[in-house]
């Protein structure tokens, strides 16, 4: 019994003897540690952060600096202090748009009472005020203020999101319909609820009806109402499906043309959807000269005079392999992208329903004929490559 409690204090003591000696050294410290989650900002941004990470309880002193005191944190002061209550702690910095012209750069020092200081810094790029709308989705156009053009984007129901993009237009009050229609297409956009059977023409709430055609029924002639995203593409919601029944959406096409030719062209692009999000863009050129077949202009159901496309095109945009994952603005080589333009006539086209490497070009050449730039979000090393390049076999064409 003697040497059993003998060992028992030799236990005792060793262990009373770490302590002593600071156990804690035996213990990892977290290494303090502070970043800036993204040291280059947009115009338009209002706010970005600072990541800290250091031992529970440590006492931290955050420091801003920029010219004119722009940025700041909450409340408007330009330091904080705090102690660590976890080991990770994000702490916001706010400022403006950056409307200056040019880029602007704050630096912001953090002192941690264990674990010394960082210097860091972020730059906020300017703001260009002639853009209208300014997103990262890969298959928006730059939207510029010029023309009385209006902008605006539709959401609507996609799986469990209620408040999903569907589509973004352009719209020119002088021709009463839209010089583009930007969406992305995926096989979730194309199953589901939506029936055209419960969808009606009429007015896009978000614009004057003054501007729009009356799409009560059809315009006069031999003109359909047109969709340029079409409505089996949005099968998804009936919210979505019937968001493409506005009048932003339809141009006069001749009635052959829509039901032939542009109707089996909406089909073949729908057959080229992948897992990364296919992005379209379909537009209605009203530039160009008219085919003998076309009326240059007809007029809706209220007698306002609706002018006619001269031709119609659509810009597709995807990766190569289709299961890459990457955003399109994270793809670094061009080589895994292809983008096409395909450009038709507007015209009777009878029953033909061919689509072939005749009517296909390059995005480039296609923005040098209707004056938009496509794609923007393809990164700047690369987007020239990607834009130049037409490879009609890539997209089933021949």
């Amino acid at each position: 019994m003697l040497k059993v409690a003998n060992k028992i204090l030799t236990i005792l003591f060793v262990t009373a003897a770490m302590l002593f000696c600071g156990c804690e050294d035996t213990l990892e410290r977290i290494e303090s540690n502070a970043y800036i989650n993204n040291e280059t900002v947009k115009g338009e941004s209002k706010n970005c952060a600072v990541v800290l990470r250091a031992q529970q309880g440590t006492s931290y002193t955050i420091t801003i600096q920029s010219e004119g005191d722009w940025a700041h944190f909450s409340g408007g002061v330009n330091q904080i202090e705090g102690v660590m209550e976890a080991t990770d702690k994000v702490v916001y910095i706010y400022f403006d748009k950056n409307a200056s012209g040019q880029s602007r750069r704050a630096s912001v020092y953090v002192d941690f009472s264990y674990g010394g200081t960082f210097s860091l810094f972020f730059t906020q790029e300017s703001y260009d005020s002639t853009i209208a709308i300014n997103r990262e989705w890969a298959e928006l156009p730059v939207c510029k203020n010029e023309n009385d053009y209006i902008f605006n984007t539709h959401f609507g129901t996609l799986g469990i999101k209620s408040n999903a993009r569907n589509y973004t237009y352009c719209f020119d009050p002088k021709v009463r319909a839209s010089l583009w229609v930007a969406y992305p297409l995926h096989n979730s956009h194309m199953s589901g609820e939506g029936n055209r059977n419960y969808s009606s023409f009429g007015y896009d709430p978000d614009v004057e009806n003054a501007v729009q055609a009356n799409m009560t029924k059809s315009y006069n002639g031999w003109y359909d109402r047109g969709h340029q995203i079409p409505a089996a593409d949005r099968k998804c919601s009936q919210q979505m499906m019937d968001q493409t029944f506005y009048a932003t959406n339809m141009t006069p096409q001749q009635y052959k043309f829509n039901q032939n030719k542009w109707g089996v062209l909406e089909g073949r692009v729908r057959n080229m959807v992948c897992s990364d999000t296919l992005f379209v863009v379909t537009g209605a050129y009203f530039g160009g000269t008219h085919h003998s077949s076309i009326d240059s202009q007809t007029t809706d159901r209220s007698g306002n005079v609706c002018p006619t496309a001269t031709h119609y095109y659509k810009v597709l945009l995807r990766t190569k392999k289709g299961n890459t994952g990457l955003r399109i603005d994270e793809v670094k080589d061009a080589a895994q992208l292809r983008a096409i333009a395909i450009w038709l006539e507007h015209k009777n086209t009878g029953d033909d329903t061919s689509i072939t490497a005749a009517d296909c070009m390059s995005v480039a050449e296609l923005e040098d004929i209707v004056g938009f730039t496509f794609f923007p979000m393809i990164d700047d090393s690369i987007e020239a490559k990607v834009k130049s390049a037409a490879v009609p076999s890539e997209w089933g064409i021949n």
